[in-house]
């Protein structure tokens, strides 16, 4: 049946759904049945219900349960001024078949008045009875939907260092997040339901339109431009009426041109009769010139309607289905970004990540996607990747080039270093924190690396500070390292 989402909440994935006898049915996302958009509050649905009775005292049967078992968005979602269909039509009919059914009904009950009405004897060009952008936007409405979905779940991220490559990072962003609830399983997985269902969706989009990237633009052009243009179907229709007639009259001039042969040789020939075919012969010769000119004018005006609106068909669906590919991609990039920077800062605060990765001495790097995929290729022979990783290599150094900042930790004070690490890393999840618990650790970190900062503790080091410190302005390659004491 059809209804309106009236509740839905992208925390938990469950929502409440009214239909036209302001009846409520409760529904999950896990029943949601369409892979390119996500429920919100306010869409046009189509839904399928299982409901329980039972019997009343009366002996009448009383549903006493509505679960749904399937939801998806109508394919009608507006209702404009003008169109066949209101959204009264939409709360008495039960699916978007039966809808549709109406919509055609009507449409071709219009196109069959026109076709009696119009005078396609004076007619010089044909209206539009919607717009290309229109049939462009009706053509992309669930890839659009899917966009207008993730900016309005947008959230104001003002520490989002840069904005990632959903694709490349994917299996490391989500390797990221199995591991945060797996060290720390008090966090709310909730707070992710929504981001991991705009980018479900967002990617059923990208791969539908990835494998589809040379599109037969003459079909879609044909089936959602051409076939609703009633102004022009009506035209058709005329054309197809006229060319019977012609072919009817040039049957009729033939077989009547063969009778006045046949008369006109005869012996007995009636000249009262074959006057009057010959007349008869005239009158339809005429109506055909009629028929073969007006033809000629009507086909005309189609075929020129048909060229001028497919190539600005063609190029406004090539530039509008590149553009909202992009759109998909940069949303895919925005999600995964804000998930990312979500793991980062959760982790910052997680006593569990804390415990089992911030105090690893071994550990460098922050908790974050980038650092899961650094550990995957720390594991590889560089010289021999495959086109995957080689670009995945580029892709972390390109950003490590831009944002990280490397700092290296004197001392033998796990404590202190993991203290050291979380604030380091609160500042920029791709920033490097090292860790020099012996001189020659601190010579070999200090001849192969370029610091930001040396944090040098004075209670827990192997020598005089100043001397280590002169041995790191000596290792120090670009005289800009700073050397702080704690």
């Amino acid at each position: 049946m059809h209804g309106k989402i009236a509740i839905y909440m992208d925390s938990t994935g469950r929502g409440t759904v009214t239909n036209s006898a302001n009846t409520f049915f409760d529904f999950n996302r896990q029943i949601w049945n369409d892979k390119k958009s996500m429920p919100s509050v306010g869409m046009l649905v189509e839904f399928r219900t299982l409901s329980s009775e039972k019997k009343a005292e009366d002996g009448k049967l009383v549903q006493t349960s509505k679960t749904i078992t399937g939801i998806k968005p109508s394919k009608f979602q507006e209702f404009k001024e003008g169109d066949f269909i209101t959204e009264h039509d939409f709360w008495k009919t039960d699916n978007d078949d039966e809808l549709e059914d109406l919509q055609n009904s009507r449409r071709s009950a219009y196109i069959t008045e026109l076709y009696r009405t119009t005078d396609f004897d004076t007619i010089e060009k044909i209206p539009l009875s919607f717009t290309i952008p229109q049939a462009i936007q009706k053509y992309f409405a669930h890839e659009i939907l899917s966009v207008e979905t993730l900016q309005a779940n947008l959230q104001d991220e003002k520490e989002i260092p840069c904005i990632l490559d959903y694709l490349i990072l994917k299996r490391f962003l989500f390797k990221a997040y199995d591991t945060l609830i797996f060290m720390d399983n008090s966090i709310d997985q909730t707070q992710f339901s929504a981001l991991k269902s705009i980018m479900m969706h967002l990617e059923n989009s990208y791969k539908q339109m990835m494998a589809d990237q040379k599109p037969n633009i003459t079909k879609i052009f044909n089936e959602t431009f051409l076939s609703l243009q009633c102004h022009y179907q009506a035209l058709v229709a005329t054309i197809d009426t006229r060319k019977n007639r012609l072919a009817s009259l040039e049957a009729q001039m033939k077989t009547l041109q063969s009778e006045i042969n046949l008369k006109s040789n005869a012996t007995d020939a009636d000249p009262e009769k074959l006057k009057a075919r010959q007349e008869r012969l005239t009158k339809l010769q005429k109506e055909a010139e009629y028929y073969r000119t007006t033809l000629k004018r009507l086909d005309a005006i189609r075929e020129d309607f048909y060229k001028k609106n497919y190539n600005i068909f063609e190029n406004a669906f090539k530039l509008s289905r590149e553009k909202l590919f992009k759109k998909i991609v940069t949303g895919l990039n925005l999600c995964a970004t804000i998930m990312d920077v979500k793991i980062w800062h959760l982790s910052l605060k997680s006593s569990g990540v804390k415990n089992s990765y911030f105090t690893m001495s071994n550990i460098e790097n922050s908790f974050c996607s980038l650092s899961f995929a650094e550990h995957y290729l720390s594991r590889l022979n560089k010289s021999a990747l495959n086109p995957f990783d080689q670009k995945l290599l580029v892709y972390i150094q390109k950003i490590t080039k831009e944002q990280r900042k490397k700092f290296l930790v004197v001392t033998s004070d796990l404590d202190l270093l993991c203290k050291l690490k979380i604030e380091n890393f609160s500042q920029n999840p791709y920033y490097l924190v090292k860790y020099a618990p012996k001189k020659v650790n601190y010579q070999s970190l200090m001849r192969d690396n370029t610091f930001d900062i040396v944090y040098i503790d004075e209670k827990h080091v192997w020598e005089n500070v100043a001397d280590i410190i002169l041995q790191g302005k000596h290792f120090d390659k670009s005289g800009k390292t700073k050397f702080k004491l704690i």
